[in-house]
């Protein structure tokens, strides 16, 4: 058979490996990460999603394969890997080497996530498939901003919380993880307002918003492709139903990430000529927009900005991050650090800066050209697949004040690898099945893919 290669894969930079699979990669794996969220979360490791699942990803792949698929310029990310482990060098204490290993921990989980996409095989998992995995993860992440609209004092025990030792689960980034809370909620010194803003099922108000930002675009590609044609009202009825908790986050950043996303997605249809698409696109905005005046909350997001340090506060821990990095360029600190002049930690308040502050200039450009990639590479994919492509050029806008190193990385190289994957799947070949791994029955040899 003639191999086909796919134009996504002609603008690299190394080579990549031609291989077979020796059977088809399993879907639990994913099923783990994205389905049962809800209960890893009543455990309290909810915000170990991706390492719980990449484990069993990495196991599978190593007994299924001959040897890995990699991507071109799959380098890049190998090398920013290195100067991450490298900046451990740098770590002082105990509780940052615990900070450093659950970034490590998360890292590594999205890599492995990214590579076992990339080698599933279309039929096992085309990508209306993979996005209907992802939708059902964004309506795990809608019910948890309802909890916080309605229960914003609830929180949970967890039973991980209960075997940590204490020294470890009273550390407040720790209790904050294994201790999840529905809410966050904020008295800023002055205001006359007590801003309760939903952040289940994530410790953050701002780790909620981030991901309601990056699962949309799966979600309009489920949307509209979905098998059943009674599944497109039902999600369009939660989609309206969760601006309700979208709303009360007050989330400046997500409302800017969705609107940049929509607006890049709507000249890239309209370029292409699909004026149906740049049609559904300016109405979806239109709609939020609207939505958004109707509820006021323009008016809540100007009363908590006057009376929040948010902006100027970022400004300045911008700043001191830089000048700071300067005294460890090329490794950094190994993690954040108190600010010199603010009550927050340097390297906290955006991605961008955590990765310079953390692991220095050379992680930060090859963290930078990675992410870049991923967007550029994907740049062609056809039709409603535009949505993925949509989520790496998102997460460019993104990096620079949120945080994108727990799930929504997970997102960001998920979306890439589904975009990336060559249309000339590999050959499953019959071998004996391991149940215990797989779950599935012997299969009869295929070639090619859908």
């Amino acid at each position: 058979m003639t191999a086909i290669r796919s134009p996504l894969l002609t603008a690299g930079y190394l080579g990549s490996q031609v291989t077979q699979l020796t059977r088809p990669l399993p879907l639990w794996p994913l099923h783990v990460l994205f389905t049962a969220f809800p209960l890893l979360w009543v455990l309290g490791v909810g915000a170990f999603a991706a390492p719980i699942a990449a484990a069993p990803m990495a196991m599978v792949m190593w007994r299924n394969t001959q040897r890995v698929q990699i991507p071109r310029g799959f380098l890049i990310w190998v090398l920013f890997l290195v100067f991450l482990f490298a900046s451990a060098t740098q770590l002082d204490t105990a509780p940052r080497m615990v900070g450093f290993a659950f970034r490590l921990m998360n890292y590594l989980g999205a890599t492995i996530v990214f590579l076992y996409v990339y080698n599933c095989s279309m039929r096992t998992l085309p990508a209306r498939r993979a996005a209907g995995l992802v939708t059902i993860f964004w309506l795990w992440v809608v019910i948890g901003g309802f909890l916080g609209v309605f229960f914003p004092g609830g929180s949970l025990s967890t039973p991980f919380e209960q075997i940590l030792p204490g020294a470890i689960s009273t550390n407040e980034f720790v209790g904050d993880l294994v201790h999840p809370k529905f809410a966050e909620i904020q008295e800023p010194w002055g205001s006359p307002t007590v801003f309760e803003r939903p952040s289940a099922p994530f410790a953050y108000t701002n780790a909620w918003g981030s991901h309601y930002a990056l699962l949309l675009p799966f979600v309009l590609l489920y949307a509209l492709t979905a098998a059943k044609k009674w599944h497109r009202p039902v999600i369009a009825l939660i989609a309206l139903a969760s601006l309700v908790p979208a709303f009360a986050t007050l989330n400046r950043g997500m409302f800017l990430a969705i609107g940049f996303g929509l607006l890049y997605a709507a000249l890239r249809f309209a370029l292409r000529g699909h004026v149906r698409w740049l049609v559904a696109v300016c109405t979806l905005m239109m709609v939020g927009l609207g939505a958004a005046y109707l509820s006021g909350l323009s008016e809540v997001i100007s009363t908590r900005t006057e009376y929040s340090t948010t902006n100027t506060g970022r400004a300045a821990i911008y700043q001191e991050a830089f000048l700071r990095t300067l005294n460890s360029p090329i490794l950094g600190f190994g993690g954040p650090r108190p600010s010199l002049s603010l009550g927050i930690s340097v390297g906290t308040q955006g991605h961008f800066w955590n990765v310079m502050f953390s692991f220095g200039f050379p992680a930060l450009a090859l963290f930078c050209l990675w992410l870049w990639s991923l967007a550029w590479r994907t740049r062609w994919a056809p039709s409603s697949m535009m949505w993925l492509h949509v989520v790496p050029v998102m997460a460019l806008f993104m990096v620079f004040y949120y945080g994108l190193d727990g799930t929504q990385l997970v997102l960001i190289f998920m979306a890439a690898a589904l975009g990336l994957r060559p249309p000339d799947a590999p050959e499953v070949r019959p071998v004996a099945p391991e149940p215990w791994l797989t779950g599935a029955r012997p299969r009869q040899a295929v070639t090619g893919d859908e």
